[in-house]
């Protein structure tokens, strides 16, 4: 049986119990080893006051009576009585005749009481056969002895045990359940606390202890109960704080890392799990485990700020900010994502280098021409005029790309403004086409138109679809050798008009796919100049479909033709 399981009032029971258990044995062991001794000296000390008097009798009493004597004293005083000559004759006898009994000098109570007045001594009498308490007094020219059996104190000690035996019993009976009404009364509170306890550690915090028990029990109930209420509200505030702070980290778009003083990864944030695909995994490992990244480590030791490239899972660039918590217990990390604006600035760079190329070239140009044109010596009329000629083609580009450019760039910062209503598609590609047809006749290349007759209107601004439609169907007709065919489709798919500008000429290389809507992109770099190219035609069109909740791509393959599509939503 594990005692340890046990209730508390039961151990508190059992311990009473078990105390008690060992008073009542101590009591009569106790009573054991301790009254014969004292009811042998009791016992001692009354016989030699009665040797006394019957030596004081026998003093009085002739010696022809003094047997007769001694037999009526033994009667009336229940002891046997035995008078002794200084020389060990016994002279007179109460239980045997004096003709049955030896020499008695030999006797130790006899030699006691003969050296020191009074002597004493406890064995097997040689004459009655029992186990007798003798006791002597030495008188002039004699010996008074009396003794009694040793059965009288067994009986004694035999009755007092029963009787503390009966009475360990009764008070046994009686004590034992009000001990354990006191075990319930003091441990239930107790127990209870202890419940309360265990439901406060599990989070339940609406238990409360009784209070009603007074004393030292009771203040302890008290003082749980208002532990237990402030821990409540502290858990309470913390829980509010946590929510708040999981909302904040929730919420901000960049990623927040805490690392402990062991450089354990401890709490990361949902923009820094999705910027780096971690999970909770990550929890418990070190930095330069799940990030793999040597610069981010050493940041994390040194603290402060620096601009750092991560190559996994995608290439991405931050601004990574280190700083220690308070008390040096670790290091909260946070990470700015400036891929966008690096991808701006390279942009912005490349922008900048292709407007200057593309504005130097026909400045160049014309400056030339001009110079001489008004030299000292000009040339002749109609080589003026040749020149002249060339100026106005190069004016001319430079006019159409600063408007491409101004174009770009309202559709860009959204500040082109779009007047969206119905438009009847068949009629715009119609118009375009009609446009375009004489150059179309001129470059030997046929235009095709194949739209269905039920197709819906398309919801667009009709002055930027008919740019897109002339962007895609020039170059079409610009880009592909003499001789080739340009079709123009269109289909309802999925709630959206699907255009397509298609042409069997040569194709495009698939490394030039996707950078073909970029601005200033070029396949055929010296072709396109040629032909009065400014680079910027397919970016206008791609932020012009995207204006109208489109989307623009291409599909082309060499020496199969190219398919320039794009969407419109239905009117």
């Amino acid at each position: 049986m594990n005692i340890s399981r046990l209730p508390l009032h039961w151990k508190w029971f059992g311990a009473v119990a078990l105390l008690l258990l060992v008073l009542i044995i101590s009591i009569n062991i106790t009573l054991d080893v301790s009254l014969p001794p004292f009811l042998r000296e009791r016992i001692r000390a009354d016989l030699e006051r009665d040797a006394r008097l019957i030596a004081a009798l026998s003093q009085r009493t002739p010696p022809s009576e003094l047997n007769a004597a001694v037999h009526t004293w033994a009667q009336q005083t229940g002891l046997r009585v035995t008078i002794i000559a200084t020389d060990g004759t016994v002279i007179a006898e109460s239980d045997r005749p004096l003709a049955e009994l030896d020499n008695h000098l030999n006797r130790a109570e006899v030699q006691s009481a003969l050296q020191n007045g009074v002597g004493s001594a406890i064995r097997i009498s040689d004459t009655v056969h029992l186990n007798l308490i003798y006791v002597a007094v030495a008188e002039p020219g004699q010996i008074v002895r009396v003794a009694i059996p040793l059965h009288e104190i067994g009986a004694i000690t035999r009755h007092v045990r029963r009787t503390v035996a009966g009475v360990s019993l009764i008070i046994t009976s009686i004590v034992l359940p009000f001990v354990y009404w006191i075990a319930r009364r003091t441990t239930d509170p107790i127990q209870s606390m202890r419940r309360m306890a265990a439901r406060v550690a599990a989070g339940d915090f609406a238990g409360r202890a009784p209070e009603y028990t007074g004393g030292e029990i009771g203040e302890l109930a008290g003082t749980l109960n208002t532990m237990s209420q402030q821990l409540e509200t502290r858990v309470a505030e913390l829980t509010n704080e946590k929510t708040h702070l999981a909302g904040i980290l929730a919420s901000m778009i960049e990623g927040v890392l805490v690392v402990d003083a062991a450089g354990k990864i401890r709490l990361t944030n949902t923009a820094l799990r999705h910027a780096f695909g971690i999970t909770d995994e990550a929890l418990g490992k070190t930095v330069l485990e799940v990030f793999r990244h040597a610069g981010l480590a050493e940041l994390l030791a040194t603290s402060g700020a620096r601009e750092l490239a991560f190559t996994q899972p995608s290439e991405r660039t931050f601004t990574v900010q280190a700083g220690q918590l308070a008390g040096q217990t670790g290091v909260v990390v946070v990470f700015h994502d400036i891929t966008r604006l690096k991808q701006l600035e390279n942009v912005r760079k490349d922008f900048v280098a292709n407007v200057s190329h593309e504005l130097r070239t026909p400045l160049s140009i014309i400056k030339g021409y001009v110079e001489t044109l008004l030299d000292a010596e000009p040339p002749d009329a109609a080589t003026g005029k040749q020149f002249l000629e060339t100026v106005q083609r190069h004016s001319r580009r430079l006019e159409a790309l600063i408007d491409d450019l101004l174009s770009i760039s309202a559709l860009e910062s959204q500040q082109a403004r779009l007047d969206f209503a119905p438009v009847a598609l068949p009629a715009a590609i119609a118009g375009v086409i009609e446009e375009l047809n004489q150059r179309a006749h001129d470059k030997q290349t046929g235009l095709t138109l194949e739209i269905p007759a039920d197709l819906p209107a398309v919801l667009a601004d009709g002055q930027r679809l008919h740019q897109v439609l002339v962007n895609l169907i020039d170059n079409a007709i610009k880009y592909t050798p003499a001789g080739t065919q340009v079709r123009v489709s269109a289909t309802l798919k999925n709630g959206h008009v699907e255009i397509c500008v298609a042409d069997n000429g040569p194709g495009i290389a698939a490394e030039h796919l996707p950078r073909i809507f970029e601005r200033f992109y070029r396949v055929d770099k010296a072709r396109s100049r040629e032909l009065g190219g400014t680079g910027l035609g397919l970016a206008i069109v791609k932020h012009i479909v995207q204006a109208h909740n489109g989307r623009v791509w291409v599909e082309s393959q060499l020496e199969k033709g190219s398919q320039f599509y794009f969407t419109l939503p239905v009117a």
